[in-house]
């Protein structure tokens, strides 16, 4: 292991600027957003996973946001399991949530290239 990150937020912070166009654009990527979006009534707790997601993996890299949040993206495969497209490099994640708080650990394996 050679970096790990997690993070929590309140999941309210982040419903109150999902329906902010230059909020929405600047945090998330096109796949993230229509991934929230398609959630139906969990679309901020998705949102707000995906948020400590990102936040979780540039303190794993122990970058901070050196880079635009926008540039670490987050995708899903077939059985909902989160990983992590960019930076590339090899992590382990995980997003949870429940009625008032999402949170996310990432865990860097390897560099990113």
């Amino acid at each position: 292991m050679l970096g790990l990150g997690t993070d929590i937020i309140e999941i309210s912070r982040i419903a109150r600027n999902l329906d902010k166009a230059a909020f929405v654009r600047r945090v998330y990527t096109e796949q993230e957003e229509a991934y929230w979006r398609a959630r139906g009534v969990c679309a901020a707790e998705s949102a707000a996973g995906l948020f400590c997601a990102k936040e979780a993996i540039v303190k794993a890299l122990g970058t901070g946001f050196n880079l635009p949040i926008r540039s670490v993206e987050i995708g899903h495969d077939a059985l909902g399991r989160p990983y992590v497209i960019s930076p590339k490099g090899r992590f382990l994640l995980s997003i949870s949530h429940c009625k008032e708080y999402a949170t996310a650990t990432a865990i860097l394996l390897e560099e990113p290239r």
